[in-house]
């Protein structure tokens, strides 16, 4: 049951809300007050569209309120009962974006929010109907209470089967037909493939392959023995021959070492004859007393050395050192003193030159010309200052009333153009003078200026020339410094010279000694290796017999251990041992091919069997398929008549209370050429058909009859009824006993009945809550609801 309903900005409604309870319940008012859009409201709360929006009639945009004032959005909310729970619904939607929210809760929890889908699904398995459903067998739009009858004929079953879900039957019908089809097919392609192929010529193949490959592995087999035998043969064989090989290296080592130590033998031999002539009539007592003695002379000689080659090293630096020391006092000093006072000479030349044009004392030359020019400069800045003052008088005698500017008084026109003129010929005079001082001026200021240039350039070469004396002296005493050092340095190299030959006299008698020690160590370092020598000479003697022992035991081995003969019987077992395997790997091959046809005919027989099973199996499928066939049309043919018989016994039992007349007895829904026809039943008997025969309003109670039944029939758990503007084509009398229905008999079939109405006669047949809905559509107005008392 729906209890409550609130519509915000929702076509004309701005903030509307409605309470339900069970009976009648009904939304009166006139044409356009949003009586239609409260129960679209209602359907688009519980799937989230309507009628008007699924045939696009309507857009979404198109339920946000437009008028008085334009809104951006439009919200429902919903509250029903099902069973022990209560339910509330809500959904936004937004200007350009659709439902942007919804949500469901279930005694105030949440079940789902905001996916519009979703919540739809909650609202279907909680009412068990789906918007199809509602909407064609509860929910009568206006002006569509005779929908089935607008529905054209040969489509009226199909429509009627999509409610009932029977056209889930149809559609599983036709998929079996075309699955029986489809298997059909794959049957004739297999047998067509078994009618092509010789399956015991295929197993007679296989058969002979099988044979043949059981003698090829018995074959196998048998040289898979005489190899392991082979194999064991060749490892005994291996273990002597190692062992006698083993014998072999060895005596080959010990002849090796033989040769080589013959050649030895013979080396050291002939090395101890050598070293004999060498050392023949020498004592070792008598060489090592004459090195000894020797040594220390060579010793006392080698000190001497060093001693007089340290002192001629220091000396011959002390010269080297004096000898730069020389260089710089030539280059450094004596040549650069020479030079500088040359140089400050030819400046003193020049110096008295210029004395003796300039006089000495220049200095009181530049200071009377400063003062000159001082006074010339003073005049002719007083000069500038009265032409300026003069200037500045004139100006004020052309700019004044004709005043003195001495005295104030006034000036005639006559007296103020000759004062005029004594003041500009005073300027001439002035500026006269001015051109002269000027001249002067110019003149001082150059002559000064030569004056000062000279006064500095005597006074910088005074400067060069003052110490000019003491440079002469500076100079005398490096000359004499320079004869000096030069006189002790020819005298050091004299001695150097005497010192140099004293040395190369003791270093050739240093290398004579040297010469003859040499000889004397290695007379003892022969003497030395011939005893070492010898005695090396004795041990190789003894180790050569015990070598010729040691070959002679080996070689005898190798001799009863017939090593050639074991050799040849071990390389035949070789070649047995390859040719087997190579016999052995023919047979392998031969036996993986044989084996890769067997599988390959095996494979094909599996196939061919295969085929077999999947025929027979696809003969019971097609026959399973057809008893299926068979079973769903007639269940849609039980379920069409149960259907019939439901809604036909609801009708009549309507029928009576519904039509006020007495001249059709009775309703049906009955089934002429494979679609349905709604007839009524004359008093005679015959039925005739509603369409064509019936008049308007009659037209009209058959299909609200019809309305109802399809109501209780197809959707018994909910016993809701939703009828907007029934009484169209109706008479009075025909409106009164829709009213008293309404009213007194309908509340025994459906719980909960919504009327949507502008007839007042209508109004006797609430049971439930009436509200009045009206809306001032001249001025856009909002809809405004009024509860019916």
């Amino acid at each position: 049951m729906i209890t409550n309903v609130k519509l915000k900005n929702w076509r004309s409604h701005l903030d509307s809300e409605f309470n339900f309870s069970s009976g009648t319940n009904a939304l009166l008012g006139s044409m356009g007050s949003g009586k239609s859009s409260t129960m679209d409201a209602i359907c688009f709360a519980f799937f989230g569209t309507f009628p008007n929006l699924q045939t696009k009639k309507l857009k979404l945009d198109d339920v946000i309120m437009k008028k008085p004032s334009e809104k951006d959005h439009a919200e429902v909310e919903i509250e029903f009962k099902s069973g022990n729970s209560t339910y509330s619904l809500k959904r936004i939607v937004e200007k350009g974006k659709g439902t942007t929210y919804s949500e469901i809760r279930e005694n105030g929890k949440l079940l789902e929010a905001p996916n519009s889908q979703r919540v739809t699904e909650i609202v279907e398995n909680s009412l068990k109907v789906n918007y199809e459903l509602f909407s064609k067998a509860i929910y009568s739009e206006q002006n569509a209470i005779d929908y089935f009858l607008t529905i054209p004929k040969g489509q009226r079953m199909k429509k009627i089967d999509e409610l009932l879900a029977i056209d889930k039957f149809e559609k599983a019908r036709a998929s079996s037909v075309s699955l029986s089809n489809k298997i059909s097919e794959r049957k004739s392609a297999r047998q067509t493939l078994l009618d092509q192929t010789d399956t015991k010529e295929i197993e007679k193949i296989v058969f002979e392959i099988k044979n043949s490959l059981t003698e090829a592995i018995k074959e196998k087999e048998t040289i898979s023995e005489e190899l392991l035998k082979i194999s064991e043969e060749k490892s005994e064989m291996e273990n002597e021959l190692k062992i006698l090989e083993s014998i072999k290296e060895k005596w080959e080592v010990v002849r090796t070492e033989q040769s080589n130590l013959d050649s030895l033998i013979g080396e050291t031999k002939k090395s101890l004859v050598l070293m004999q002539d060498t050392i023949k009539g020498k004592s070792k007592e008598e060489v090592e007393k004459s090195l000894q003695e020797l040594s220390s002379k060579l010793d006392s000689l080698e000190k001497s050395l060093k001693e007089k080659r340290s002192m001629y090293e220091k000396t011959a630096s002390s010269v080297n050192e004096s000898k730069g020391k020389l260089q710089f006092m030539r280059k450094e000093k004596i040549l650069l003193l020479e030079k500088e006072i040359q140089e400050k000479m030819n400046t003193k030349l020049k110096l008295d030159e210029i004395r003796k044009k300039t006089g000495d004392d220049i200095s009181k030359q530049v200071d009377d010309r400063k003062k000159g020019y001082e006074k010339i400069f003073s005049e002719f800045q007083e000069l500038n200052m009265k032409i300026k003052d003069l200037s500045e008088v004139i100006n004020y005698i052309n700019s004044s009333e004709g005043l003195c500017p001495v005295c104030d008084t006034r000036l005639s026109e006559e007296r103020k153009n000759l004062l005029i003129q004594q003041k500009q010929l005073k300027i001439t005079e002035f500026k006269g003078k001015l051109q002269e001082v000027a001249q002067n001026k110019e003149i001082n200021e150059k002559q000064l200026k030569t004056l000062e240039e000279l006064s500095n350039t005597l006074q910088q070469m005074f400067n060069e020339v003052k110490n000019l004396e003491e440079m002469k002296m500076n100079l005398d005493n490096s000359k004499r410094m320079f004869i000096e050092l030069t006189e002790l340095v020819l005298k050091t190299e004299n001695e150097l010279t005497d010192v140099r030959r004293t040395i190369e006299q003791s270093e050739d008698e240093f290398k004579r000694m040297s010469g003859y020690k040499q000889n004397l160590d290695i007379l003892v370092f022969q003497m030395k290796e011939y005893e070492v020598k010898e005695k090396r000479f004795v041990e190789l003697m003894k180790e050569k017999e015990h070598i010729e022992t040691r070959a002679w035991e080996l070689e005898e081995q190798i001799t009863e251990g017939n090593l050639e003969n074991k050799r040849e019987k071990y390389n035949q077992l070789i070649l047995n041992d390859k040719e087997l395997q190579t016999r052995s790997s023919g047979l392998e091959r031969l036996i993986k091919e044989k084996e890769t046809r067997a599988g390959e005919y095996e494979t094909e027989l599996q196939q061919i069997y295969k085929h077999k099973h999947e025929i027979e199996t696809f003969d019971k499928l097609v026959r399973d398929l057809k008893v299926f066939e068979k079973a769903l049309q007639e269940t849609q043919l039980e379920l069409r008549k149960e259907f019939i018989v439901a809604v036909n016994f609801t009708m009549n039992d309507l029928w009576s209370t519904l039509y006020p007349y007495q001249d059709f007895a009775g309703i049906r829904l009955n089934t002429e050429e494979g679609d349905y026809i709604l007839q009524l039943n004359e008093k005679s008997g015959r039925w005739v058909n509603v369409e064509g025969i019936a008049s308007g309003g009659e037209r009209s109670i058959a299909a609200l009859a019809l309305r109802i039944a399809f109501s209780l029939v197809l959707v018994p758990q909910l016993r809701w009824l939703v009828l907007d503007e029934p009484t169209a084509n109706l008479d009075r009398q025909a409106i009164s006993v829709l009213a008293t229905t309404l009213r007194e008999k309908i509340g025994n079939v459906v719980d909960q009945t919504f009327l949507i109405t502008h007839e007042e006669e209508l109004e006797g047949a609430i049971t439930g809550n009436a509200y009045v809905l009206s809306r001032n559509k001249e001025r856009d107005g909002i809809t405004k609801v009024t509860p019916l008392d």
